[in-house]
């Protein structure tokens, strides 16, 4: 066994992964040395994340080191970050200013002119560069006249006289809802509770008009990288980039993303600020009757697309209608008339008003084709007459049948019922929808849709007072194809829950509007309905004469003992 040996006592942490040359005791000096090149190469390599970093350390070591402080606002100013970089021009400027003023020559003072001139600061820059070009130094007055040029280039193309009612109207637009604000109403002072945000509610046509200016915004500054913009704006939030497993990583990269697209966003912000849309749009289109004559061709070209369009649609519709597919109807018009032609103008679609009556009048009309009656049609007793005429199911829902002694075969019911979801999705449409609803037809079809997903969700008074609500659209617009078929749509939600009052009424007035469309078919329908449910009224009225009647009977016989007694006596 070993004698004199030392015991080596293992240090309770791991030792850091260090890099080679981190291992040498270097110098403050050295070290700061060290971390400004390593910046200075990774700046290069466009690493900008790693560079900052680097100058960090460095300037952690040395905080008054002007020569990294100017590379890291030149870095900064890469990152689209100008007011940091400012900030680290003016630092570097007054350290050589005090320490040693030899050394502070143009080139300081140039750099805190483009840090100025990136925050979009020009009035100032300007000034700057005046002050600048009265130095003594007549050799290096060069690069702060080219500076001065480019400044003035940009004052220029957002000043100048051509685009003066340009200006005026981007003036008028932001000034417009200033003027609405009464001077004398004043907000009230509420520290105690959270003031909740109104949420701007933006019309369909007034959302993609926004995205087209968006997408020409880019188009303007960015030119083909557009889309790659677009791509990154869209990404941001995509799960299949930010996976819910991946916890860490998911983080880093929904970092990194929106890092990148804040960057890319104060980048167009500077190219807006030197040269706005209006002025850009000048020099594009420098003949203005040329331009001119351009627009009204582009016009035309999608006005006659747009016609082709619409062509198209009612040429589906009526193969659909000749077809008998009454669902994939409404959905197909349900998503035309929800996405497509809400988002056009009355400038692209002349015809609009005639097109909206034209496809809703032909889902009504086919809608209409169904309330019929065939001699083939099974008439059962009691109250499922009405229930088979109005084609409801009269069958309850078959459910799986569960053994009771065996708990484990129980399934579990999901939490979220996919059907009341798809309810709430569909609702939230058609209220969306109905606030910017302009035509009394419109409105009748989305309250008659409202009142039929209503009715499909058992929610009956719900669907009698929207079905009342489409009637009166519908009268608004003398339209009696919709009156029609939002009062038969009633008269099921009256048939389910057995009011056959009501019923009554509501098949009147559907009657009555029937004969306005002079269809045999649906007024035979309507008045077989009425008789089978005044035959409802008569032998519910009859049930209710004889059990009152047999009530009677019965109380008299129990009022009067003597002629009970002398009955008996009489048997014996």
């Amino acid at each position: 066994m070993l004698k004199n040996t030392e015991i080596i006592v293992p240090s309770g942490s791991m030792e850091r992964n260090l890099e080679p040359w981190q291992i040498i005791n270097w110098s403050d000096d050295q070290l700061r040395a060290i971390y400004t090149d390593w910046g200075n190469y990774l700046a290069l390599k466009h690493n900008f994340k790693a560079a900052t970093r680097y100058l960090d350390a460095a300037l952690e070591i040395q905080p008054n080191d002007p020569i990294a402080l100017s590379k890291r606002s030149r870095i900064k100013r890469l990152q689209a970050q100008a007011p940091d970089a400012l900030t680290d021009c003016i630092t570097a400027k007054t350290i050589l200013q005090e320490s040693s003023p030899s050394r502070l020559g143009t080139k300081n003072y140039l750099e805190i002119c483009s840090a100025l001139y990136e925050s979009n600061h020009f009035e100032q820059t300007k000034r700057y560069l005046h002050d600048l070009l009265q130095g003594p130094n007549n050799e290096e007055k060069s690069p702060v006249l080219k500076h001065i040029r480019t400044v003035n280039s940009n004052i220029h193309d957002a000043l100048k006289e051509e685009a003066a009612p340009a200006i005026r109207r981007l003036i008028d637009k932001m000034t417009s809802h200033l003027d609405k604000k009464p001077t004398s109403v004043k907000p009230e002072c509420d520290v105690l509770s959270i003031l909740e945000k109104e949420e701007e509610l933006l019309s369909p046509i007034e959302i993609q008009r926004r995205k087209r200016q968006f997408k020409i915004y880019n188009q303007t500054y960015l030119q083909k990288s557009w889309m790659d913009v677009n791509f990154l704006k869209d990404v941001r939030g995509n799960p299949n980039l930010l996976l819910q497993q991946c916890l860490e990583s998911t983080k880093e990269i929904e970092n990194l993303t929106e890092q990148n697209y804040k960057t890319v966003r104060t980048f167009t912000k500077m190219l807006h600020a030197r040269c706005p849309m209006y002025s850009s749009h000048l020099k594009k289109h420098p003949n203005k009757y040329l331009h001119l004559q351009q627009e009204q061709d582009n016009l035309f070209r999608i006005q006659y697309q747009t016609k082709r369009n619409m062509f198209k649609i009612l040429r589906t519709i009526r193969s659909l209608i000749r077809n008998q597919e009454l669902e994939k109807l409404t959905k197909f018009v349900d998503e035309v008339m929800g996405d497509y032609v809400t988002i056009k103008t009355n400038r692209i679609m002349p015809w609009k008003f005639e097109f909206i009556n034209e496809v809703y009048n032909y889902l009504g009309l086919a809608r209409i084709n169904e309330y019929k009656f065939s001699g083939s049609m099974k008439t059962l007793t009691g109250r499922k007459r009405l229930l088979t005429l109005f084609n409801i199911p009269i069958e309850p829902a078959s459910f799986s049948t569960v053994k009771e002694d065996n708990i484990l075969q129980i399934r579990r019911q999901e939490s979220i019922d996919p059907m009341a979801e798809l309810y709430k999705k569909r609702m939230a449409r058609f209220e969306y929808r109905m606030r910017f609803a302009k035509y009394p037809i419109e409105r009748s079809y989305l309250y008659h849709e409202a009142a039929q997903a209503n009715l499909d969700n058992h929610s009956f008074d719900a669907c009698c007072l929207l079905a009342r609500k489409s009637m009166d659209e519908a009268r608004k617009g003398n339209n009696f194809v919709w009156a029609v078929l939002s009062a038969l749509i009633a008269c099921k939600a009256h048939a389910i829950l057995g009011k056959l009052e009501r019923q009554k009424e509501m098949l009147s007035e559907a009657y009555r509007l029937a004969k306005h469309l002079k269809n045999i078919d649906l007024c035979l329908f309507i008045d077989i309905c009425r008789h089978v449910n005044n035959e409802e009224i008569y032998n519910k009225k009859a049930l209710i004469t004889s059990d009152v009647a047999t009530k009677r009977r019965l109380t008299r016989s129990f009022e009067s003992p003597d002629r009970n007694s002398k009955s008996i006596d009489a048997l014996y």
